[in-house]
């Protein structure tokens, strides 16, 4: 073949590629084949055509960036499609498109590649069916809605998961009634405290900046405090400060720390060295128990959590 015969081709080529990508048809590449959408023959399904009357059968279509299976009877599907290459299944969309980042119909979420992120699934049932327990409490149903409990989602053990907190009422200052920790190796919720929703305690949640850590502060009204700190990656309160008030046979009080007893002013200073410690009480954050305001904290993307959830 002459040089000038060689440049027509090429340029014949080059000039039919650009006319296939201002018509929008897509352009084989790497000598896959490519093909066309067009309905059915009655109209109800799309099919993708390699060429007239000739129509992709059970296979994964790429197009246009998207990913798309026909059936062995070559109609595009939508829904739940098993996958034979790697035999997990995917969720489809309305327009025949595989899903990614969202929530199915079925209360189910897709992760980046697709597919579901089965622990994520595991502890959004675990904290409904935790909060849901509450709610149908006769102790919650019988108060009022100014006094509503309130809850939050908030990591309290510092592995990035977010824990279950409950209060007796969504306005502090607020006793704490339930605090739950996510076990991400049982895939459950491990109760760190519990108390009744009207209980005569106080209680409250703080949290120290300098060391990063949450703390527990149980008090009553005789004296006694308690002061607990949450383990590190653990799943309980430890106690590190104790304070106990007695009287003795004269009346006079008599001052306990740790179990030892002390003056005045070493009780008072052992009580600002706690509160230092225990940091700042957590009065942010708190939404009211209810069925709508828990489905949306829980059902939410998980964002920068995402890395925790896939396998």
């Amino acid at each position: 073949m002459r040089r000038w015969e060689k440049l027509i081709l090429i340029r014949g080529s080059a000039a039919l590629i650009t006319a296939a990508l201002v018509l929008g048809v897509p352009v084989c590449a790497h000598g896959a084949q490519e093909g066309t959408w067009d309905r059915s023959e009655d109209g109800k399904y799309w099919m993708y055509f390699y060429s007239p009357g000739s129509p992709a059968e059970d296979e994964w279509i790429e197009d246009q960036g998207k990913e798309y299976y026909v059936d062995s009877k070559g109609r595009m599907k939508t829904g739940w499609v098993p996958d034979k290459r790697d035999k997990n299944k995917y969720y489809m969309g309305e327009d025949g498109a595989k899903c990614f980042n969202m929530f199915t119909p079925d209360d189910h979420y897709v992760g980046p590649d697709g597919l579901i992120l089965e622990s994520f699934d595991t502890y959004r049932k675990a904290v409904k069916k935790q909060l849901e327990r509450l709610m149908k409490d006769k102790a919650y149903k019988e108060r009022d809605n100014a006094l509503r409990p309130g809850f939050m989602l908030w990591d309290i053990n510092g592995d990035g998961y977010r824990d279950v907190v409950v209060t007796d009422q969504v306005q502090p200052p607020g006793r704490v009634v339930l605090t739950s920790v996510w076990d991400p190796a049982e895939e459950e919720l491990v109760p760190a405290s519990e108390a009744d929703l009207d209980g005569p305690e106080k209680s409250f949640l703080s949290y120290n900046q300098d060391s990063q850590s949450v703390w527990l502060t149980i008090a009553n009204g005789s004296g006694e405090r308690d002061c607990f700190q949450m383990e590190d990656n653990g799943f309980r309160f430890e106690s590190v400060w104790h304070f106990e008030l007695e009287y003795d046979d004269w009346g006079d009080p008599v001052y306990y720390v740790n179990g030892l007893k002390c003056d005045l002013e070493e009780w008072t200073l052992a009580l600002a060295q706690a509160d230092q410690e225990a940091g700042s009480p957590v009065t942010e954050g708190l939404l009211p128990l209810d069925a709508e305001t828990v489905k949306q904290a829980v059902d939410r993307s998980p964002g920068d959590e995402l890395p925790l959830w896939q396998p």
